[in-house]
């Protein structure tokens, strides 16, 4: 017969760290969101105080899914949004990537969350050209441009890993797209601009 008060307590703890990875990988991701929600603002001193809650969260989601690698998976998504956020926060703040040891991540994890923040730089090279920003978005453009390379030469077999280096060169493509427009309607209004001061003077 089965030892049904053991499985009934172990089974009750299966339960309960399940929960809990699966609630605490949604909060490593609502966190994460608040951190690139400042760090695409330039309001650093919102963007360092989320980051370093969201460390700490992450930190817990860590050390929970390595005593119970079965549901690595659930949390694997927060740690993504997590390796998001802190390549976003870095590289707008400090021009550098995060390394895959300093966030305490597998490989896999990592390349994906370093894909995702491609999106986030394209934003924010939508919102620079916006403000006229031409010389920021082109350094942005650069720096998709580099990662997705980086990428690709991993040369990676997984197929959910390489629509995600197709998704960061669709990024460097769309901003290179953008920055065409930009210096276009640049160049077309430098010569109107010019005139004006002109016909004010015949007048």
């Amino acid at each position: 017969m089965l030892e049904s008060d053991k499985l009934f307590k172990e089974l009750r703890e299966y339960e309960s760290a399940k929960d809990e990875i699966s609630q605490l990988s949604l909060r490593v991701t609502r966190m994460s969101k608040a951190v690139i929600y400042s760090a695409l603002r330039d309001d650093w001193g919102s963007a360092e105080e989320a980051l370093r809650s969201l460390e700490a969260e992450a930190g817990k989601l860590r050390e929970l899914a390595s005593r119970w690698p079965m549901f690595y998976g659930i949390a694997a998504h927060g740690l993504q949004e997590y390796v998001e956020a802190a390549v976003v926060y870095s590289f707008l703040r400090h021009s550098r990537l995060p390394g895959r040891e300093e966030l305490g991540v597998d490989v896999y994890t990592y390349l994906m969350g370093v894909g995702d923040a491609a999106g986030e730089l394209s934003r924010k090279a939508t919102e620079e050209l916006l403000r006229g920003g031409v010389e920021a978005a082109s350094r942005l453009r650069d720096a998709v441009e580099k990662l997705y390379l980086s990428m690709l030469s991993l040369e990676p077999r997984d197929y959910e890993l390489r629509r995600k280096v197709d998704y960061v060169a669709s990024q460097a493509n769309w901003i290179t797209e953008k920055l065409f427009y930009a210096v276009a309607c640049r160049s077309l209004r430098a010569p109107q601009e010019a005139e004006e001061p002109e016909r004010g003077e015949g007048g």
